[in-house]
């Protein structure tokens, strides 16, 4: 038998009686944390939501947001694509990962938008609240941060809302819907 390693895996190899090689996995890796599956069950699913933005010195205005996450990683993250059409600038997506870091005891959500965005959130649970730290990052070329947090208040219920503050003022998403599938 022989002894490989992949990705924190080992596997061993042996020569079944066919003469093929027949390869089994075993994994060395402790019992994972909790909130992995916390993390993954809240935001597994198709989502649709009502989203309002408030800009400086504008309107509230109102529109939808459908995210659409499946479980990736064997389990262990979600992935997928949030989509909407915001009044007067047209369509609007973004693509990210979702899941508990165990070495960082933090959610961490990465995403690429549509808008030239990128982020990388770290976040943790508090309750059925995900509390993300204070992100800064760059926006037609000037700083923006961002104060996120995304709460579950009951089974199939989520409750976005994030604050930006630029040399503007500030803008208030707020997104709040229900999951309208099941969980893949």
């Amino acid at each position: 038998m022989n002894a490989r390693v992949w990705c924190g895996a080992i596997i061993l190899t042996a020569i079944g009686a066919n003469g093929i090689a027949v390869a089994q996995a075993q994994s060395t890796a402790p019992a994972a944390p909790p909130q992995i599956k916390q993390t993954v069950d809240a935001f597994a699913g198709h989502w649709d939501l009502a989203a309002t933005d408030t800009e400086p010195g504008a309107q509230p205005v109102q529109f939808k947001v459908t995210m659409d996450f499946k479980t990736a990683a064997l389990g262990a993250a979600v992935s997928g694509d949030i989509a909407g059409e915001f009044p007067g600038a047209g369509p609007i997506a973004a693509s990210c990962v979702i899941g508990y870091s165990p070495d960082e005891q933090v959610v961490r959500w990465m995403e690429i938008s549509s808008t030239g965005e990128y982020h990388d959130h770290k976040g943790t649970w508090k309750g059925q609240t995900l509390e993300f730290e204070p992100l800064t990052f760059t926006i037609g070329g000037q700083k923006a941060t961002e104060y996120l947090s995304v709460g579950f208040p009951s089974a199939g219920k989520m409750a976005l809302h994030s604050v930006t503050e630029t040399a503007q003022g500030r803008s208030i998403l707020d997104c709040t819907g229900t999951r309208s599938k099941s969980k893949s």
